[in-house]
Formats: C-alpha cells, structure tokens, sequence
C-alpha cells in the first residue's frame, strides 16, 4: 500500500501505521498483567518456607528480635536438640556493645529470653567484607564436620526476603552432603502481597531480587578456610 506524502517548504506529513484504541489495550496487558503477577509473586518466591527433618535448627544472627521469640517456638515445635547461631561482626555499634558478632547478639538475647543455653551454640566468623551470608554457611560446616559430623540436614531461619538467598549460600558453603532447609519468617512491617505500599518493603524486595538473581546467574563459591574459627558453646 503506498504511502500518500505531502510536502511543504521545512516540514511533510505521512502516513503511519499506529495502535487503536482495543491494540492499545491489548499491548498493556501484555506488559502490565505479566508485570503485576511478577510482582504479585515475587514475596513468596524470596522468602519460601521448606523444612528439613533435623536436630539442628541454624538461625542467622542479624534477624530483628521479634524473630527470636519464633525461633524459640520453632526449636519447641520442631523438637531439636540444638539452636546454632550464625553471624559476623557488628557494623555499626560495635564499640558500644560486649558482643562483637551478631550471632552472639542473637544468643545472648534468646539467654534473657529463658533459652536453655545448653541447647545453644554459637559459630561467628571474623572480619569479612564480602560474602558474609556464605562465609557464616562456611564456619557452620566447620562446627558440624568437627562436632556433629552426623548431620545431614539443618533448618536455617532467617528473616522473610533474605530467604532464598541465605539457603542458596548456606547449600554452597555446606555442600551436597548436608541438605538445607529453610524457614523464611514473615516481615512485621510489610505483608506478602502490599510489600510495595512502603518505602522499607519496596527497597527490601528488589534489593534481595537482585540479590538472588546475582547469586543464581553470577555467584561462585570458594572453598575459603577460615583464618579463625569461633566456636562458643
């Protein structure tokens, strides 16, 4: 079909192909319905829940303390033997505080709370500017090859969109020998499905998005020995 075209002195006009009113529509459901179940979705897919049958429940340190009480409630449920904290050096803090490490932050608190400190270990690692989630995976395969050497599987819990990271990173540091569950508890400040409505909600989603997307696509683990390796029980 041939354009018809009109020419004037510094400008011209033709014809062009362009959307109706119903292609409109049809082009934004197809990009905003895709986008909006993406969305829609993307709290359940960060923060899954999928527990192993263990002795060993592995809780990350630097969780907020609404989640202690639930670890406590996790460890009764589910009939451990042993709460094992993970964690690393306190950024901000630290110079006013006796514990240095949040795993040890995170057992003295559940102490106060009447935990059985018997039933509690504490694994932190040193001074480690990257890779933090993975090298606390690291020193808890230390602890279990040389204390627990019979454990195959642990529950980690840690705080809802950290999920599906933190167990891809624990898997990496543990290996095939030791399966990883995961127990992704719900956020007190943002639900599964309105994450968005907040400021906080919005930056935690897509900052672990894209957190687990560069994990999947570009992360590789190291077998990295640990200069020190700080067990407390």
């Amino acid at each position: 079909m041939e354009q018809k075209r009109t020419n004037y002195l510094l400008i011209n006009r033709k014809e062009r192909w362009g959307l109706t009113y119903w292609g409109l529509i049809a082009v934004i459901l197809i990009i905003v319905l895709p986008s909006f179940l993406f969305f829609r979705n993307l709290y359940p897919i960060l923060s899954p829940v999928d527990r192993e049958k263990t002795d060993i429940l592995a809780l990350e340190g630097f969780v907020s303390d609404y989640v202690l009480a639930d670890a406590i409630r996790e460890f009764k449920q589910g009939h451990y033997t042993l709460l094992v904290t993970t964690g690393t050096p306190i950024e901000s803090g630290g110079l006013l505080s006796e514990y240095q490490n949040t795993a040890r932050v995170a057992a003295e608190s559940l102490k106060k709370m009447g935990f059985d400190s018997s039933r509690l270990v504490v694994v932190e690692t040193d001074e480690i500017m990257h890779d933090r989630t993975y090298n606390s995976g690291l020193a808890l395969k230390h602890w279990l090859h040389a204390n627990r050497p019979d454990i195959k599987a642990v529950n980690l819990m840690t705080m809802s969109v950290h999920g599906a990271r933190s167990r891809i990173l624990f898997q990496s540091a543990l290996g095939d020998s030791i399966r990883v569950g995961i127990i992704s508890l719900p956020n007190m400040f943002y639900g599964p499905y309105d994450w968005w409505h907040s400021s906080k909600g919005f930056r935690e989603v897509m900052n672990e998005a894209i957190g687990l997307y560069y994990v999947k696509l570009f992360f590789r683990p190291y077998e990295k020995e640990l200069q020190s390796k700080k067990t407390v029980k």
